[in-house]
């Protein structure tokens, strides 16, 4: 099944929901605190994080469309970065920022910390679309 959710447990990480930006078939919510290698990673521009396990079937089916993506988005300011839950500490403390309860997922991170989370198997064409409006902001 393809779907997009915000992960409700965000909620709980967050300092403000104000400015929430709908948009159709994903949302990007405000306030959200993330862990340091992001923020890093957000002084660059959009980040877009995958985030997988080993012996998850769907992920394997998830990694071309990411692939492709990253592709796309080639010489932007979009990072593309992957993080495995069995790899380190780091993608395990990531998937407890993001509340990450399956695999796999795909969060967009807006300059502005903002969020949308892509949960499973998706369409890629609404990722991108998120994506692109990621980078318009400042």
């Amino acid at each position: 099944m393809r779907y997009v959710a915000i992960l409700a447990a965000l909620c709980l990480l967050s300092v403000g929901i104000s400015g929430c930006i709908s948009q159709s078939g994903y949302e990007f919510k405000t306030g959200t605190m993330h862990p340091t290698v992001i923020n890093d990673l957000l002084k660059k521009g959009t980040v877009v994080l995958f985030l997988t396990q080993n012996n998850c079937p769907t992920c394997e089916q998830v990694k071309p469309k990411i692939a492709d993506l990253q592709s796309q988005f080639n010489g932007t300011n979009v990072t593309f970065a992957h993080f495995n839950l069995d790899d380190n500490s780091t993608s395990k403390s990531l998937f407890g920022a993001y509340a990450v309860k399956s695999t796999p997922t795909t969060v967009i991170v807006r300059k502005d910390g903002a969020i949308a989370t892509f949960i499973g198997d998706f369409d890629t064409s609404t990722v991108k679309s998120a994506i692109q409006d990621a980078q318009k902001w400042k």
